[in-house]
């Protein structure tokens, strides 16, 4: 089970640890829209035995952190967010791996924060799932043209994100989830808009580090039955970042592959995460 704190900010901003007795790695969790950290209990139990720490938090408008229900922006407010996190990591696990690891729209805050964010190369690696870059669904020309006038007017406004919750994963295992009264599937009109744009300059390779600067590596994980964000998204991303990148893609999951689908539980993927985290540790002793 996780302790919570707050986090320093100019928001309400509450953080989740999983702390182990000895730990080796450390991961810093990105959710992703309509959820909040807790969800990754089960998760972070398994990360526990293996000797790995998660700290995570709510993003704003999410779980136990403040603001409107959906409104995780303005993005330089969202990587700032993340750089507190980070920043208490290595306050709090001084010397310890980071990790750093976003699902679905924290996948693409976590893919940003890869080229811009401020501690991108403190992060030892990164860890991506079902992130958003293609959705499944597409948005109308009518709706896109709704949302940039609002965006213009309020750029606070809520839409349904519409998620059915069955296209997530397991049943059985989602249920047991704690905290449900807090998902929501609200989404503001900045926050999607400010998601497409990121999606939009990852795809074309626009969001570009410094020359010279060394890019940590990636693992990056999709479900091929994911009905909510296409992993064609994330087979452009794997190929522009192929020499650092490492690519699986599941056959049969769905969008939240760390929780199965019906036919699976998705502990396979957890497992897969840890042995690539530790391949940290075997590549730093063989050196």
């Amino acid at each position: 089970m996780y302790q919570n704190f707050q986090l320093d900010s100019d928001v309400k901003i509450e953080g989740y640890e999983w702390k182990c007795e000895q730990t080796e790695f450390v991961i810093c969790l990105v959710h992703g829209i309509g959820e909040h950290a807790g969800r990754y209990d089960r998760m972070a139990e398994s990360f526990k035995e293996a000797g790995i720490s998660m700290v995570g938090m709510d993003l704003r408008g999410h779980g136990f952190s403040s603001g409107k229900r959906g409104h995780a922006a303005p993005r330089m407010s969202i990587l700032k967010d993340v750089d507190r996190l980070v920043e208490y990591c290595q306050r709090e696990y001084p010397g310890i791996p980071l990790i750093l690891y976003g699902h679905s729209m924290g996948g693409n805050i976590v893919l940003d924060y890869r080229k811009r964010g401020t501690y991108r190369t403190a992060v030892m690696g990164y860890l991506v799932t079902s992130p958003w870059i293609i959705l499944r669904r597409k948005i109308s020309k009518p709706l896109y043209l709704f949302a940039l006038a609002m965006f213009r007017i309020k750029p606070d406004f809520l839409m349904n994100a519409k998620i059915p919750r069955e296209q997530l994963g397991n049943a059985e295992v989602i249920s047991k989830q704690i905290n449900q009264h807090l998902i929501h599937d609200k989404i503001s009109v900045m926050t999607a808009l400010e998601g497409l744009q990121t999606a939009e300059l990852l795809m074309n390779g626009s969001l570009k580090t410094p020359d010279g600067e060394p890019q940590r590596p990636m693992l990056l994980m999709h479900g091929d039955s994911d009905m909510i964000c296409d992993p064609e998204g994330s087979r452009i991303l794997a190929k522009l970042e192929k020499e650092h990148c490492r690519y699986i893609e599941w056959k049969g999951l769905y969008h939240e592959i760390h929780n199965g689908s019906p036919d699976s539980d998705g502990m396979e993927v957890v497992r897969t995460m840890i042995g690539w985290i530790r391949g940290f540790k075997e590549e730093s002793e063989a050196v």
